[in-house]
């Protein structure tokens, strides 16, 4: 009879299936966003030549259908390109937080055997409360050698979610100064970055979690050889 997998393992593989996850979606959207900047219709050249279509009049609005073929090209990438940017959004999210999750739950002594997260309809996890609007620090991994890295990709991550609160404030006070407009824009170039953000702390979360379990698979290993 085969035994059922140990909570830490099936945690382990929780998370990282999140993290797959995750790394698809980066890869779907770096891709895409590359296939529709190179459709952008200001570094290309139509062609002039014209068509006339049955039932058009003449002397209207010329069919071009290098023109044509350009912007139903590059709408449908943008559209693609968006989809895609969400869906990574969505996933490092969800990357991030389930494992700042797993680790506090495991530092706190507790074997949950999956990472637990809500999910709303347009696809993005609810974060918990206790994880709001970024995971704490967590002193437990100290002893971690990888632990400043890890506060700085925290620190990182907090600058962008900062950010983007900022120029979200800042849209809503409409009309602004030339300051204020300055200042929206670099928060949000600044807040674009918080996906990417999120999947670093994510990945460096991902070790830290393997850290924090080392000595509950300890236990485990004398707990079996004692049976």
């Amino acid at each position: 009879m085969t035994r059922p997998m140990p909570w830490f393992e099936t945690l382990a593989d929780s998370v990282y299936a999140l993290g797959a996850a995750a790394r698809e979606a980066q890869r779907a959207a770096r891709t895409a966003e590359l296939a529709r900047e190179a459709y952008d219709l200001d570094r290309l050249r139509p062609v002039d030549g014209e068509v006339r279509l049955d039932g058009r009049d003449p002397g209207g609005v010329p069919f071009r259908p290098h023109d044509a073929a350009l912007f139903t090209i590059g709408k449908a990438l943008m559209e693609q390109a968006n989809k895609l940017r969400t869906l990574y959004t969505q996933t490092a999210e969800g990357y991030a937080y389930g494992t700042a999750w797993a680790i506090l739950r495991v530092l706190d002594g507790q074997q949950p055997d999956a990472v637990q997260l809500g999910r709303s309809r347009e696809g993005f996890y609810v974060i918990p409360g206790e994880l709001s609007p970024i995971p704490p620090l967590m002193p437990g991994l100290e002893r971690w050698n990888d632990y400043k890295k890890f506060v700085q990709a925290h620190a990182r991550w907090a600058i962008c979610e900062d950010a983007g609160l900022f120029a979200e404030y800042l849209d809503e006070r409409r009309p602004l100064s030339d300051h204020e407009a300055g200042e929206l824009h670099e928060a949000i170039d600044t807040a674009t970055g918080a996906p990417d953000a999120a999947y670093a702390y994510g990945q460096l979360a991902e070790s830290a979690l393997h850290f924090a379990l080392l000595e509950p698979r300890a236990q485990h290993a004398r707990s079996s050889k004692e049976q």
